[in-house]
């Protein structure tokens, strides 16, 4: 294991993250240590999680319009998650990265202002596909925006050409956006499966191991403990 991320839910609400990144951090100056949050506390974390090791972060963040971000996360709180990436910058905790995903008929049409904004403050955006995750088996394909999809969007305001760096096994395929240097990455999970080069393992709260997001089975690591 060469790299850690703390995902949830979100993180930044469990009681003690700082000092969890700050006992990761001291099992291996070499590891690579990341969180993934909805930002909304990261304007108050932000430094304490880089003086304890943290190395960067990313950040869900589907809209910069302030009432598309309203009916997607049913609160009105784009300030916080703009302020807390703009400390994040601030602590050092970078490439910023901001994750976002696109909904048919809510904000399909936003992914060149998003990219733009994302440029403008040198964060890196990754465009994600939906993915059927949810608990209530309400996710439908129809209303997925394929990479596909991304991409002709994209391709009306940006010139997109493929970074020269292999892949490897991240998730992202990363374009050069107008040539460079400012990129943008498009995970398509759904349409364009990378399982093949996966390399990662999920721990959950819990104790369990799972091998894939999308496993059926879980191997118990905390009884083993």
């Amino acid at each position: 294991v060469d790299e850690v991320r703390f995902t949830g839910g979100e993180p930044l609400v469990r009681r003690g993250l700082v000092d969890i990144v700050a006992r990761t951090r001291a099992i291996s100056a070499d590891l690579e240590l990341s969180i993934t949050s909805n930002g909304l506390g990261l304007a108050r974390t932000a430094q304490a999680l880089a003086e304890a090791g943290l190395d960067r972060v990313n950040v869900s963040l589907d809209s910069v319009r302030r009432d598309t971000f309203h009916e997607l996360t049913r609160r009105d709180r784009l300030d916080d998650v703009v302020a807390g990436l703009e400390a994040a910058a601030a602590a050092g905790l970078g490439p910023v990265k901001v994750n976002a995903v696109l909904m048919r008929g809510i904000n399909d049409t936003q992914a060149p202002e998003l990219l733009r904004w994302c440029i403008e403050r040198g964060y890196e955006l990754r465009f994600i596909e939906q993915m059927p995750l949810d608990a209530q088996h309400g996710w439908s394909r129809d209303g997925m925006i394929t990479a596909d999809e991304i991409f002709a969007t994209l391709d009306r305001e940006f010139d997109l050409s493929p970074a020269e760096e292999p892949r490897g096994s991240a998730p992202a395929e990363k374009f050069l956006v107008d040539g460079g240097p400012a990129t943008v990455g498009v995970i398509a999970s759904v349409t364009r499966p990378f399982c093949g080069d996966c390399d990662r393992v999920r721990l959950t709260a819990d104790g369990q191991v799972r091998n894939c997001l999308f496993a059926r089975s879980e191997s118990d690591l905390r009884a083993s403990l």
